[in-house]
């Protein structure tokens, strides 16, 4: 394949397209994470919400020790598929 003006010019056209493609995105990625550093935290008179935001910042080995979060989530299940409380199952 012979190296021209018109593939060099192609070549080069490319590339600078390419790289101004990874600009705009590294852009809109920086725009997102001020974005997101800057949305206030979402308050809620519901403990059990408090609670469960706290438990999404745990590693997973952190999870498998806390029993308040194992409790939270728990609770969260029971509450979202509107099953009865456990309370009878210990007997």
């Amino acid at each position: 394949m012979k190296l021209t003006a018109e593939t060099t010019l192609k070549g080069i056209a490319i590339a600078m397209g390419t790289i101004a493609v990874l600009m705009v995105a590294m852009e809109f990625q920086t725009a997102l994470e001020e974005e997101r550093a800057e949305a206030p935290a979402v308050v809620s008179d519901d403990p059990l919400r408090a609670t469960l935001q706290r438990c999404r910042t745990l590693t997973p080995e952190a999870l498998e020790t806390d029993t308040t979060c194992q409790a939270a989530w728990e609770e969260n299940r029971r509450r979202f598929f509107g099953l009865a409380s456990n309370d009878s199952e210990g007997e």
